[in-house]
């Protein structure tokens, strides 16, 4: 009993509290003390031998209490034991059947010892198949399974993915981790169906390479922009060749496009991306600047992609269309060339139907004057009649100021441009008058910083000089001076026709007067054949 007090004590010395540990082994060593003294007891005093029954007996009833408390405070660990046993068990056993990831245990030789119901539905085989089966089975190649399960043993805990083949033929992959030796020849094999995701990686990764391919080969910018803060997320590798500046740039600083847009029409396009939420497309045309400075123009369209309720994103395209825009303006010019040349037209012919109308020199000059004005815009203008090189009359003139200097007679020996007008038959025109060493700023000349010279030529003689001038240089233009020779050819015919008309009115009057009455009526100057066709 001593014995078992002992032994009671030492197996739950780590159970109880100091103070009945001391207490159980005093009792224990004052049991053993006793009990020798007990075998002694016959040469001991009377009084000692009644003095040592009844502690005998004390001795023996505490270790008879200390026995049962020990019985019972065992006895309650390990019903406590027992059921945090069966919870754990509980625990692992719900764990196990309910786990989405399969679960094998398998012997040293690959058997399967164990398998949870989600090993069954990865490897589309009855858990019962499954049990007493070697795992190498569900591999394509049992040699490389040997290998690999060699492998593990060795290394005790393996990670990895595999490729499988199901109970119903079907191919799986399976993310693993393994365990070896957990117990001694048993081993833990976890595996996880990654096929779906496998395959949604793969398709997801072809649809990307299906994108990059599209995005990368177009000549269009592709690009999608942040709907809030404008950023651009993602551009292709357009943008580099439309704009010079690279990718890297754009993501370094996504809202570094702005900087691109000219000056002029930045407001308005950034004003546009602004009002995208609202309208929901955008569809702008608009220059922008090269990484060479070169200026171009860029059309770009863009529409909100929704998501969730929300709009996150705006994507579009943007192309280089500055060939177009050129060809807009070229055909835009030749129109205004073509409106131009027609109203040209229209008006040498009302000039010309305006000089042809009226005989009377003046009327011939003042018409010219004012067909000229509309045509060529001048501050003088004059026209001069030549009788020969060294004699040349000022007809007409007209100034802003309506003064008139007409009848003043100069020398055309003594302007070197009048002198190549008279004996060249073709036009001169002198941009800057100050910058020309010859010219003498004598009328009609004095008003001309700008001036124009064109002979009016018939039948091969130079009658008279239209002369036009203008106080600013380079006022006049080369579509000036091809305008005023035109009207130049119908004003040398309207005066060469005034000129014969004067003669023969003047010729008639002469016979007027010597012939006083011839048939009963007036000669006229087209009864002598005298005007020109």
């Amino acid at each position: 009993m001593i014995s078992s007090s002992f032994g009671f004590s030492m197996m739950s010395c780590r159970l109880y509290p100091p103070w009945l540990r001391w207490f159980s082994v005093t009792t224990f060593l004052s049991s053993v003390v006793l009990l020798c003294a007990s075998l002694f007891a016959h040469g001991y005093p009377p009084t000692v031998a009644a003095v040592l029954i009844p502690a005998i007996v004390v001795a023996w009833s505490f270790a008879i209490v200390l026995n049962v408390h020990s019985f019972w405070s065992l006895q309650h660990e390990r019903r406590k034991a027992d059921q945090a046993f069966r919870d754990t068990n509980c625990e692992f056993s719900c764990i196990f059947q309910n786990v989405l990831d399969g679960i094998l245990v398998v012997d040293n030789s690959g058997n399967c010892l164990d398998a949870n119901p989600a090993t069954a539905a990865i490897l589309r085989s009855r858990r019962d198949d499954l049990i007493g089966t070697n795992i190498g089975r569900f591999f394509p190649d049992l040699s490389a399974f040997a290998q690999g399960w060699t492998a593990f043993l060795r290394a005790e805990k393996q990670r990895g993915r595999i490729r499988l083949i199901a109970g119903d033929a079907t191919e799986l992959v399976v993310d693993f981790s393994g365990a070896a030796n957990y117990l001694p020849g048993r081993h833990v094999v976890i595996i996880c169906d990654v096929t779906q995701r496998i395959i949604a990686e793969t398709l997801l990764k072809r649809s990307e390479e299906r994108f990059q391919h599209m995005a990368n080969n177009i000549q269009e910018i592709f690009w999608i922009m942040d709907a809030v803060t404008h950023e651009v997320l993602y551009v292709n590798r357009a943008y580099a060749t439309i704009t010079g500046h690279t990718v890297e740039s754009l993501r370094a600083n996504p809202a570094s496009y702005r900087e691109l847009i000219h000056p002029e029409d930045r407001v308005r396009v950034i004003s546009r991306l602004s009002e995208m939420l609202t309208s929901g497309t955008f569809d702008e045309e608009f220059r922008f600047t090269r990484a060479d400075g070169a200026v171009r123009w860029m059309w770009a369209k863009g529409c909100v992609v929704p998501s969730e309720g929300d709009t996150q994103w705006v994507v579009g395209t943007a192309q280089d269309i500055t060939s177009r825009k050129q060809t807009e303006m070229k055909i835009a010019e030749q129109l205004d060339a073509v409106e131009a040349a027609r109203a040209e037209a229209e008006a040498l012919r009302k000039a010309t139907l305006a000089l042809s109308q009226n005989l009377a020199m003046d009327a011939v000059l003042d018409t010219l004057l004012q067909c000229i004005g509309e045509l060529v815009p001048f501050d003088t203008a004059s026209v001069l009649f030549v009788e020969d090189p060294a004699h040349i009359m000022v007809a007409r003139e007209s100034t802003n100021q309506g003064t008139s200097r007409a009848g003043f007679v100069l020398s055309g020996l003594e302007f070197p441009f009048l002198h190549k007008i008279l004996f060249e038959h073709r036009a001169v025109a002198l941009s800057d008058v100050s910058r020309e060493p010859d010219w003498r700023n004598v009328p009609p000349f004095d008003q001309a910083r700008n001036w124009m010279g064109i002979p009016l030529i018939v039948t091969g003689s130079v009658i008279g000089i239209l002369s036009l001038g203008a106080r600013g240089p380079s006022s006049f233009t080369t579509e000036h001076l091809r305008v005023a020779k035109n009207l130049a050819v119908s004003a040398a015919v309207a005066i060469q026709n005034a000129r014969i008309h004067e003669r023969a009115e003047i010729y008639a009057a002469e016979l007027q007067s010597r012939v006083p009455k011839t048939v009963g009526r007036p000669i006229a100057a087209e009864d002598l054949g005298l005007m020109a066709p």
